[in-house]
């Protein structure tokens, strides 16, 4: 079987995204979930919190967390997405 294919732009690569004041959280969604994702301050530093409506669920990501996502093979977010969550 073929290694899929995907882009890991080199270590260092910023993209500079404009930001509006006062931005709100995002909505992403479709037919069978909706998550909303936000920028929160915590007497720990920024996290990203990322809160499921329909399950109940959150969790707040610190940067090294998220850095630790942006690495993973394909395979291991497919193998998380197979995994039964828990109601």
């Amino acid at each position: 079987m073929e290694e899929p294919l995907f882009e890991r732009p080199p270590i260092g690569d910023v993209v500079e995204l404009e930001a509006e004041p006062g931005d709100g959280p995002i909505v992403i969604a479709n037919e069978f979930v909706d998550v909303v994702v936000r920028k929160v301050q915590t007497r720990n530093g920024m996290r990203l919190d990322i809160w499921s409506p329909r399950r109940g669920s959150r969790v707040q990501l610190d940067a090294v967390a998220l850095d630790c996502l942006s690495f993973q093979e394909p395979e291991l977010i497919s193998a998380l997405l197979e995994r039964r969550p828990a109601p």
